[in-house]
């Protein structure tokens, strides 16, 4: 062709042409065409000479320990200095946390004991978890170090053992409906967000939606489909996760009535539904009853409604049972307070082992756990099904049943409603409490009857509160302007009066404490 003559004559011209007229300069000829199999690469490319940053060594070896730990007791200073030193604390600041936190020598029921043996109410059984209190019983102790002294550990996908095939047994025959295959994890957010992928690859959709007034976790999937301020973290990290309109919105109100305010917000997250596009969502996931977000307790058609509209469009309907499973609400899992209610997936952490050793798990309806016998869940890790973990579980939950945990809540909610009640109407610095089982909590006002702070900010009287309270000899979960009253579901009504007389002394001197800084 015309083209292929010219170009010989193009690219000799060219190289006589740079030659001639950047002789000094040292420029390459230009490059006309592809390279020539053999063709000097710096007449394709003339690199820039970088070069690599001087390596500047430093000192790896290992260092020795110190002579501290050779010492079976350390002194409080020596503990103080080395969690100064060598320990970050969780979910907020660690020199303000670590001053705030006793350091605890042992438990017994309900009570922790400092080195000196003062005394401190776990008023919020830890982070809503030691069910069964501070100390283990010992049929679950014996489970536990049977297992340690046969096989402490076999990796999940190699080997099994007959804990995990008990436990797995177990948990489909007390929970509701075809509920009937579980896989596990080591804690809440892991079961959350193995609960994620397995939907999102069963439906085949990327969607997952979850209320604003919820808390799913800390990895970056579950933070991402939480919805109070700790979600803002994920805000530039990751897609995927859709907010819906809360049954309790912060703000306003759907109504005065339960029932039609519960229809009202079922009718705005059906038009979201509608408006997302039904066939890119995977799953509505929610916790059945809010925990660290306020204890909310929805009328029982919301969730009832929320089980329809996932059965209209072919969404799967996952709850999330972290806090409420095994036994807090005073039924076995959060869901079966709202009669014919079963969800198609649901996680469990928390109670399935009342925090005496790290499990958590999902648990699917035999068409979920069909689909997932020939594909793979994209979700696995180390410790699935550790057989220490699924021991414990298999223990706690057998002991959950043989005595009768949920019913001793069910016994125990009138005592903690009433008591609760009288903290509201006595103290300004009360603003509302709610209740069911042993899952409620107080929110804190301010002097004009509105919640103290948002839920993202701080407030100095949160602070006096909690340190009064310690002080006192009670410590509990504060979030934003909530206070968890989640005591570990062994409870004794006179330890709850205890637990009240303590709140009514705190609530009061923070009514004062509110006036003098107003």
């Amino acid at each position: 062709s015309r083209q292929e003559e010219m170009l010989p004559r193009l690219t000799a011209r060219a190289s006589r042409v740079s030659s001639a007229a950047f002789p000094a300069r040292g420029f390459a000829t230009i490059q006309v065409g592809l390279p020539e199999a053999k063709e000097d690469i710096t007449q394709v490319f003339k690199h820039d000479n970088v070069g690599i940053p001087e390596f500047k060594p430093r000192d790896n070896t290992a260092g020795a320990p110190s002579k501290l730990h050779e010492k079976k007791v350390w002194s409080q200073a020596e503990i103080d200095d080395a969690l100064k030193t060598n320990s970050v604390f969780a979910w907020g600041p660690s020199d303000a946390l670590r001053e705030a936190c006793p350091t605890i020598a042992r438990g017994e029921g309900v009570w922790l004991y400092d080195k000196d043996d003062n005394k401190y109410l776990d008023w919020s059984a830890g982070a809503v978890c030691t069910n069964l209190g501070n100390s283990m019983p010992k049929e679950i102790k014996s489970a536990i170090q049977e297992q340690m002294e046969t096989a402490p550990f076999v990796y999940g996908d190699l080997a099994v053992t007959e804990a995990r095939a008990k436990l797995s047994s177990l948990l489909g025959d007390i929970s509701p409906g075809d509920l009937n295959g579980f896989i596990y994890a080591s804690g809440g957010a892991e079961a959350n967000e193995c609960a994620i992928r397995m939907a999102r690859r069963y439906t085949g959709r990327y969607k997952i939606l979850s209320r604003y007034r919820s808390y799913h976790g800390g990895t970056t999937s579950t933070l991402a489909m939480t919805g109070d301020p700790r979600t803002w973290a994920t805000d530039t990290q990751i897609t995927g996760f859709v907010k819906i309109p809360d049954p309790f919105p912060f703000s306003f109100s759907w109504g005065e009535d339960a029932e039609k305010a519960a229809k009202s917000a079922l009718l705005a997250l059906h038009e979201q539904i509608l408006m997302e596009g039904p066939e890119s969502i995977a799953a509505i996931f929610m916790e059945a009853i809010t925990g660290s977000n306020g204890w909310l307790l929805p009328h029982p058609s919301y969730m009832q409604g929320v089980r329809a509209l996932c059965d209209e469009y072919g969404i799967l309907m996952i709850v999330d049972e972290v806090m409420c499973g095994f036994g807090r609400t005073g039924k076995l899992f959060g869901f079966m307070n709202f009669p014919g209610v079963v969800p198609d997936m649901f996680t469990f952490a928390k109670g399935v082992t009342g925090a005496f050793m790290p499990l958590s798990g999902v648990g699917m309806t035999d068409k979920i756990f069909d689909f997932y016998r020939t594909n793979a869940p994209a979700y696995g890790s180390t410790y699935s099904g550790h057989p220490l973990t699924v021991a414990c579980g298999y223990a706690t939950v057998k002991y959950i049943l043989d005595n009768d945990i949920p019913h001793r809540v069910k016994q125990m909610e009138p005592t903690l409603a009433e008591g609760l009640a009288h903290i509201v109407s006595k103290h300004k610095s009360a603003k509302q409490a709610r209740v069911i089982g042993l899952a409620g909590g107080i929110d804190l006002a301010g002097l004009e009857g509105d919640s103290l702070m948002h839920m993202h900010q701080a407030h100095p009287g949160v602070a006096f509160l909690r340190r009064r309270l310690r002080e006192e000899g009670l410590i509990t979960l504060l979030r934003g302007h909530h206070m968890h009253c989640t005591p570990p579901l062994i409870i004794s009504e006179s330890e709850i009066s205890t637990g009240i007389e303590i709140l009514d002394k705190c609530f009061g001197e923070l009514d004062d404490f509110l006036e003098e800084h107003k």
